[in-house]
């Protein structure tokens, strides 16, 4: 094993959780991470939060120093882009005209940014907001904007309309469909946020199609709406959603599907690649089965614990309870387990009281908790969830009722 060389295609939550755990599992040979953005690997979730909001500076986002990647012997390669993965002569092709070759390979790529394609997108003061680069440009230009549309009432958006108004911007958002986060929460929780922005000052528009962006000497001026209103905008910031980077992966040879196609163990259909993170779809054993691809911290940093063991001849199977969170205002939304395709909701607390939970049931079954500033609720749900245990609509909903007697009765 000591021979082998892994290179791991990928420097965020997934790459580095792969490279951690091997050297901690005892991996001792040549052990490569490769990253198409420059520096040293960095959180995200803080750009959209504690970075815009200009709490945090730069080096606070660094999640490992030079130091630790000289103890650990882990060749970080960073600002040379991958462009081609050779899977017959196990070699990665780097812009550079650099090769790196491999025993084994884990692909974590994460994903890219939906873009926005009306005409005007490609303005001056249009902005997105993944990577630290965009986030730095986002925030440059921040200070001298008044008027701020965000386009999309997904999890970027969100933050970033709250980040916005509580700079003193005069803030829209634009939402395509009639609920907030329609993709990760349920109707309650969806109104909540919707007020909640509202009391911060920041304008609805539920429902509304962007039409085109106008600019003025190539810089945006306006945002067109698809019933002619014009909105004015200095700056404007487009959340619409990602997409898995899976070209080189597909370019390759490996089966993707709207992600990598990878089993329990995170293994793909090419031996000796493995894939975990943003990029990787698999079928989850918690929600029968169902193929998903998940966008989130937590489920990269377990996933590609898995990967890793997997690379060292491990058997271990992810099953892993997905869990997000958000912080908007002084406000911090907890999900555990995913919603999709939920029947009934049921409100455990005070709804006006900012401090509630939101059980939602598919078919009686448990299957995921929307919390707001309720982290105790959050946590036993992520057990009850794991536990397979589902309290009864009229137990989530009855306070007195302790939720942590249920999983020790179960268990």
């Amino acid at each position: 094993m000591s021979t082998q060389r892994i290179v791991v295609l990928g420097a965020g939550h997934a790459g580095l959780s792969i490279a951690e755990t091997l050297r901690r599992k005892g991996f001792a040979g040549s052990l490569a991470l490769v990253g198409a953005e420059p520096g040293l690997p960095y959180q995200r979730p803080p750009l959209s939060k504690q970075y815009l909001n200009g709490e945090w500076d730069e080096s606070r986002l660094v999640q490992r120093n030079a130091e630790f990647f000289q103890r650990q012997a882990i060749d970080c390669v960073s600002g040379d882009p991958v462009q081609a993965i050779d899977p017959h002569a196990r070699r990665l092709h780097l812009a550079s005209g650099r090769e790196l070759a491999w025993d084994q390979l884990a692909i974590a790529t994460g994903s890219r940014v939906r873009r926005l394609s009306v005409p005007g997108a490609d303005l001056v003061g249009v902005h997105y907001l993944q990577t630290l680069a965009q986030a730095r440009a986002l925030r440059a230009q921040m200070a001298a904007a008044r008027h701020v549309v965000v386009i999309g009432g997904g999890y970027i958006g969100l933050e970033g309309a709250a980040a916005f108004a509580r700079a003193g911007k005069q803030v829209t958002l634009l939402n395509r469909g009639s609920e907030l986060l329609s993709r990760a929460a349920g109707a309650t929780v969806s109104d909540f946020l919707r007020r909640l922005h509202e009391a911060n000052g920041v304008q609805m528009e539920i429902g509304q199609v962007v039409r085109a962006i106008d600019g003025d000497n190539d810089r945006v001026r306006a945002v067109v709406l698809a019933d002619g209103r014009t909105l004015a905008a200095d700056l404007v910031l487009v959340g619409i959603g990602a997409e898995p980077e899976t070209t080189l992966a597909a370019s390759a040879g490996l089966q993707c599907r709207d992600g990598i196609l990878v089993d329990g163990c995170c293994r793909t259909s090419v031996n000796g690649i493995v894939a975990a993170g943003d990029c990787a779809r698999f079928e989850h054993p918690l929600y029968d089965g169902r193929s998903v691809r998940l966008e989130s911290i937590q489920n990269a940093v377990e996933q590609g614990r898995v990967a890793a063991a997997t690379l060292l001849g491990e058997e271990q199977h992810y099953a892993a309870v997905p869990w997000f969170w958000s912080d908007q205002y002084d406000t911090k939304f907890q999900i555990a387990g995913l919603s999709e395709g939920h029947s009934i909701e049921v409100v455990r607390g005070d709804i006006e009281t900012g401090r509630f939970s939101v059980f939602c049931y598919a078919r009686k079954r448990l299957v995921a908790v929307e919390s707001i500033n309720a982290p105790a609720d959050h946590m036993m749900a992520r057990k009850l969830i794991m536990a397979g245990v589902s309290p009864t609509p009229d137990e989530a909903a009855d306070p007195a009722c302790a939720l942590r007697d249920l999983l020790a009765r179960a268990g």
